[in-house]
Formats: structure tokens, C-alpha cells, sequence
């Protein structure tokens, strides 16, 4: 198993990321799903995607077992947001590229998590995200615009609700040079609906944010 690291972020979470470098046969196999059967089960249909929705799921399986709970599968709601098929207990959250998978599960309150690899194509479009004040903190720093990107698709999952803009209804406090922590805010018709600590991890080229 390709685990990277499984933390305890509180009693009641564990955050674990798994490198995805298994061939799809390992991944069907633990979650014990039949090849002609994935189509169906995931809707993904491109292979490297396939994988990605496999190794999620295999994240998630994993990090339910080290609470000693049954994996039954993972469904989607009205708003798409995942949630655990006969379990009203526990909360999760996804998030995937094509080299790793990582999950947040929590046994007591919503979580909220993003991964992304630092490149340039987010500073091609930092302006729908990020708002004049975090525009001018970020400037051309690619670490920055990564960690914004991040720390906002974390508390946009956290909402679980669409209609919410990633410019104008989240604000991240300024922060500085690679912190551990931030302070989020997420804002509804212009008035402060919840605050939020997120942790903040980096490896290789990739940001990971939890909330």
C-alpha cells in the first residue's frame, strides 16, 4: 500500500494521502469491485480517471478501517458532495490528481480538503478566485496562488452548498511564506457566516489543505 502519511488531526479525523503508483487490478481487488462493474459503479470512463476514482476510494476504505468502520461504498448527493453509504456517523472528503489521493474522515463535524501540484496555469486565472486585496498578497508567486487555490476548494467542499464563489464569498487571511496554518472565512450576502482554521501540508511540488 502506497501510503505517504495518515495523520490524526483531532480525536476524531484522520487525514490520510496515498501515492497512486498500484495498477488498477490492486484497487478493484481491495475494494472488491468487478472489472466489467466499474463503469457503472464510478461513471468514469477514461482510464487514468478510473484510477483516480479507485484510489480515492481505496484512501477512503483504509482510513474507515482505522476506526473500525465498515466501507460499504461512497454516493453523492443533490449538491454532489460525497458521503458514506450506511453511515450517518462519519464525514469525508475527497480530493485526487494523477499521482496521489487524499482523504478526510471526521466522526464528528464536516471536512473540507483540496490537493493541487504548484504550477503556472494558476496564474493564468487567479483573478476569478482570488480577490483584489489576496491578488496583490500572491502576486506572482506560484507557492501563494497554490496555497489560496487550496485553502478555498477545502472551504468550498466544508459549505457542501453550489452557488458559492470562490471570489467573493471565501476570504483567506494574508498569511506568510509557507505557513502551517490559515484562517478562512466564508461569507454569505456580504456577512461573515463561519470562520475556519485550515492546516496546510507541502510535498513534492503540492500543496494539501484540510478543514
Amino acid at each position: 500500500m502506497a501510503i505517504i502519511f495518515c495523520k490524526e488531526i483531532s480525536k476524531k479525523s484522520i487525514l490520510t494521502l496515498w501515492k497512486i503508483e498500484e495498477s488498477p487490478s490492486f484497487y478493484l481487488e481491495y475494494l472488491e469491485i468487478k472489472e466489467n462493474d466499474l463503469i457503472d459503479i464510478s461513471d468514469v470512463t477514461h482510464p487514468a480517471k478510473q484510477l483516480e476514482w479507485l484510489a480515492s476510494r481505496t484512501c477512503a476504505k483504509y482510513t474507515l478501517s482505522l476506526f473500525g468502520i465498515t466501507y460499504e461504498g461512497i454516493a453523492k448527493d443533490s449538491y454532489k458532495n460525497p458521503y458514506l453509504i450506511n453511515n450517518h456517523a462519519a464525514y469525508i472528503s475527497l480530493s485526487h490528481t494523477n499521482e496521489y489521493a487524499a482523504v478526510i474522515i471526521s466522526l464528528d463535524e464536516e471536512v473540507g480538503i483540496d490537493i493541487e501540484k504548484v504550477s503556472d496555469k494558476l496564474s493564468r486565472v487567479s483573478h476569478k478566485f482570488l480577490r483584489a486585496s489576496e491578488l496583490n498578497h500572491a502576486g506572482e508567486d506560484l507557492l501563494k496562488l497554490c496555497i489560496y487555490w487550496c485553502a478555498k476548494e477545502s472551504l468550498y467542499k466544508w459549505y457542501g452548498k453550489k452557488n458559492l464563489s470562490l471570489k467573493d464569498n471565501i476570504y483567506i487571511e494574508p498569511f506568510e511564506d509557507k505557513p502551517s496554518k490559515l484562517t478562512g472565512e466564508i461569507f454569505i450576502e456580504g456577512k461573515l457566516k463561519t470562520e475556519h482554521e485550515l492546516l496546510v501540508i507541502y510535498f513534492d511540488d503540492y500543496v494539501l489543505t484540510v478543514t
